[in-house]
């Protein structure tokens, strides 16, 4: 089965050597993701919109949507921040209901991360 291999141009891919997505068969494997700038500044929710755009993105090169998830794993630095990521995510998955697992984590990369987000994707048709 062919791999294929997602870069979205983001430096630290290269130096820390991950892909932001990998494709094998009809399965979708989406890195940990967070907002960039201006995003980055802003508040959770915000920073949960971006990382989703990006995962969308990343989907799209793969021939993938967001109605393709099948899980996603959510990590915070604040559990104060739920009711915004819970917001974004549920706007981008409402009527997809993936499997989902919350974090609190202590700290992202980069530092000014509230929200990271990783996916995982089925092609079903």
């Amino acid at each position: 089965m062919p791999r294929q291999n997602i870069s979205s141009g983001y430096a630290f891919e290269n130096a820390y050597g991950y892909s932001r997505a990998v494709r094998v068969g009809n399965q979708v494997f989406v890195s940990g993701t967070t907002a960039r700038p201006p995003e980055l500044g802003g508040d959770a929710y915000a920073q949960a919109k971006a990382a989703l755009a990006m995962i969308a993105d990343a989907l799209a090169q793969t021939s993938a949507d967001l109605r393709h998830v099948v899980r996603t794993v959510v990590y915070v630095i604040d559990m104060a921040d739920i009711q915004h990521v819970a917001r974004a995510h549920s706007e981008a998955f409402d009527r997809v209901r993936p499997v989902s697992t919350l974090v609190q984590v202590g700290a992202l990369t980069p530092a000014a991360a509230r929200v990271e987000i990783e996916a995982t994707a089925i092609i079903h048709d």
